[in-house]
């Protein structure tokens, strides 16, 4: 007589498979949410450092660093003469020594330009080859894990001098908080009786004494990230490169007249995250701020804490908080 021999039928082995499955199922969603909590949180320590080292340069200094020294974009030759030609030095390369990135700090000469980008035909200081492999250099501060085109490096038409010429720039994820301006615009100090003025500008920054809403009422640095949530390649974040866009988060709120009035268009493109004239597939603009974090994106304020801000916050609210000396009291964030 044959003797029997134990095994899992047909049907058990199936059961058992889809018991793996839906165990799986239920367990894939946990992980990926812990993975996306522990970015987040590496995310967050990267705005922490970068509070810290601002504030680190107003001891310094007495004063926040400029967002840009000597814009390509800002069409004025006379301002570039007494400015020393076109730079296009950002406020990420002045703050390397309190970034713990002293050895590049050293070794860049601030006398030439970090970046070609000057499509108005204003001189340059020097090229963009003789700080390359500074400008360049990959900051892990500058780079959020949930971003995946962080690091990236991307040359277009490199020795070309139009708006996003580049040599082996860096895409990085976090702008200078700006307000509403850019790297088109006048130095800061001329734009200090305007109310949309944000923490930091062209050729200058604000002082905690210029915080006037309250330092945990300001912004100062925020996620940008580029690359496939931007309506063009082109666009920042761009680091210490200098490149058109790569450097400003812009809030625009043209009516202030009487107090922040946003149209329902501003509110839209410029709220956090916000797809550009209702693109389709959701991407933003060049100088707006958002992140891949699910729900909105973080953000450094004044006084060196990092805030969460909902991609569905009121968008007044949000612009008052992009606006250093607005003068209005702040909602509910």
């Amino acid at each position: 007589m044959n003797a029997r021999r134990s095994g899992f039928t047909l049907v058990e082995l199936l059961v058992v498979i889809a018991i793996i499955g839906v165990l799986v199922g239920l367990l894939l969603p946990a992980v990926q949410a812990a993975r996306e909590a522990a970015r987040r949180m590496s995310c967050s320590n990267n705005l922490k450092q970068q509070g810290l080292a601002a504030h680190n340069y107003h001891d310094t200094f007495k004063i926040f660093p400029p967002a840009l020294i000597a814009s390509g974009r800002y069409n004025n030759a006379t301002y570039h003469v007494d400015k020393g030609l076109v730079k296009n030095t950002t406020g990420w390369a002045l703050m390397l020594p309190f970034m713990e990135q002293q050895a590049i700090h050293a070794n860049w000469n601030f006398n030439v330009c970090a970046g070609a980008s000057n499509p108005y035909g204003q001189q340059l200081a020097g090229d963009d080859t003789i700080n390359l492999g500074l400008y360049n250099a990959r900051i892990a501060t500058l780079e959020c894990p949930s971003h995946p085109e962080a690091g990236e490096i991307s040359t277009y038409n490199a020795g070309g001098t139009s708006f996003y010429d580049r040599r082996e720039a860096v895409r990085t994820s976090y702008f200078f908080s700006t307000g509403y301006y850019t790297d088109y615009d006048r130095p800061y100090e001329q734009c200090n009786n305007n109310v949309q003025q944000g923490a930091f500008g062209n050729d200058g920054a604000a002082k905690f004494a210029s915080l006037r809403d309250g330092s945990s009422n300001c912004l100062l640095f925020g996620e940008g990230a580029g690359g496939s949530m931007k309506t063009s390649s082109h666009y920042g974040p761009w680091g210490m490169s200098g490149i058109h866009t790569g450097i400003h988060g812009r809030v625009v709120v043209a009516d202030v007249a009487t107090g922040i009035k946003p149209t329902a268009l501003e509110a839209q493109n410029y709220s956090i995250n916000g797809a550009w004239n209702n693109d389709a597939k959701r991407r933003t603009y060049a100088w707006i701020f958002g992140s891949h974090h699910p729900g909105g994106a973080q953000f450094t304020m004044g006084d060196g804490s990092v805030r969460f801000l909902s991609d569905n916050m009121d968008f007044t609210t949000f612009a008052r908080l992009a606006y250093i000396h607005d003068g209005e009291v702040l909602g509910d964030i």
